[in-house]
């Protein structure tokens, strides 16, 4: 007697085929959705990686530094006289503002010392540089650190060549995400 599959044992066997096939197929569909949330994440944090990196490699290298707040209480004006450059400019000047319009955060680098708003004969010496879209409050703050604290009376320092701490406190918020960068100087 020869023994061979039925029609009906085919067609249970291409029925579970079809049903692991499914299974498999949602899952790596899930883990492709996975990923992608994983990667978005991932560059959000890389930016704002490079992005602190930046503030801080210019507020570091800052010989000078000045804050204007503007007629809206939630932006600054940031003014730095620094040796980071994006643009190869061996000492440069930088303006970081939001953009009033379209909300964006844009760094300003010139070889020359400039003030905003910008004479036109003096814009093509500028590089313009957006870093971040629909910035809602950018702040910077300044304070001294507890190790560049004034003497107290009848106190003497250690050294005169002892360097003064600088504390920079930079606040921004964006698409209701908020950031704040503690750097030292």
């Amino acid at each position: 007697m020869k023994r061979a599959f039925t029609l009906i044992e085919l067609m249970v066997s291409i029925a579970l085929t079809v049903v692991v096939v499914f299974f498999l197929y949602k899952a790596l569909d899930t883990q492709k959705q996975s990923n992608a949330i994983i990667t978005r994440r991932s560059l959000v944090i890389s930016n704002k990686d490079a992005l602190f990196k930046l503030f801080y490699a210019d507020i570091y290298e800052s010989n000078q530094t000045h804050v204007q707040t503007t007629f809206n209480k939630d932006f600054d004006i940031v003014y730095l006289a620094t040796k980071n450059s994006l643009h190869q400019i061996p000492f440069a000047y930088v303006v970081y503002y939001v953009n009033p319009q379209d909300k964006t955060l844009v760094r300003l680098e010139s070889a020359h010392p400039f003030k905003l708003p910008v004479d036109l004969e003096k814009i093509q010496y500028l590089f313009a540089d957006t870093l971040i879209k629909n910035v809602k409050k950018f702040r910077l703050f300044t304070a001294m650190s507890k190790n560049s604290r004034e003497p107290l009376p009848g106190e003497t320092r250690k050294s005169k060549k002892e360097k003064t701490e600088q504390k920079y406190l930079l606040f921004f918020l964006s698409n209701q995400e908020k950031n704040i960068f503690e750097i030292f100087k």
